[in-house]
């Protein structure tokens, strides 16, 4: 029993080391991505407005388009991209996987609704870049995301309204295909059972004519046995 207890107690004493082992490393990934999150705080917001800023070089023309143009690609795309972890056939870590995918596409439009949303100092120094070197980008971008995502919806809808149909469509030519089936098997089994009503008719006729020429073979039998009879009655009368 003494050595039961032994083991049963470092079991347990094992299962509490995992356990305060695992603690530790959640504490300490959470730290890391805290402290990483301020690091990436302080750093990208001014480097995302300073890259914009050198594709711009303050051109409002320029700023229009590259604002439409990361607005709606990197909001399109992604949603496209997030819309695959729908499907059932995937499974939940691939369904993880993809949402991964679909944030880390939309990164330009996270960085730049940081830059727009964000209080910090790097935040602010990132509004005053883009508003001085990049005029119209930060307004387009916002209208572009909002369009593409708009436009996701109702291409959503639609596809969703056409698949909807397909399948009812399928079905009702599976029912109609059914009863098509139906009728002709009540058809054909019509046509056999009129078939076996004819044969038995036939073979029933057949018997009662067989059956009407034995009852006649019969009664001649029977007449030719009684005329010699009469025959012999009449010579004995003559005689």
């Amino acid at each position: 029993m003494s050595k039961e207890a032994t083991v049963q107690t470092t079991a347990t004493e094992r299962k509490r080391g995992n356990w305060v082992a695992k603690l530790v490393l959640i504490v300490v990934a959470i730290a890391i991505a805290v402290v990483a999150y301020f690091i990436l705080a302080a750093i990208l917001p001014r480097w995302w407005a300073d890259t914009i800023a050198g594709q711009i070089k303050r051109d409002l023309g320029a700023s229009i388009l590259v604002g439409v143009f990361y607005g709606f690609v990197f909001t399109f795309v992604p949603l496209l991209v997030a819309w695959q972890a729908t499907n059932k056939r995937v499974s939940w870590p691939w369904k993880f996987v993809i949402v991964l995918i679909a944030v880390a596409i939309a990164t330009p439009n996270l960085l730049t609704a940081g830059i727009l949303i964000g209080s910090s100092e790097s935040a602010h120094a990132g509004q005053r870049t883009l508003s001085i070197d990049a005029g119209f980008f930060s307004t387009w971008t916002t209208i572009s995301a909002i369009a593409a995502a708009v436009i996701f919806v109702i291409l959503l809808i639609l596809w969703t309204a056409w698949r909807r149909n397909r399948r009812t469509v399928k079905r009702l030519k599976t029912e109609q295909r059914a009863q098509e089936l139906n009728v002709r098997d009540s058809e054909k089994r019509r046509a056999e059972e009129a078939k076996e009503a004819e044969r038995q008719q036939v073979i029933a006729q057949r018997n009662i004519a067989s059956e009407t020429e034995r009852r006649r073979a019969a009664e001649s039998e029977r007449d030719s046995l009684r005329q010699p009879q009469s025959t012999v009655e009449d010579q004995g009368e003559v005689r």
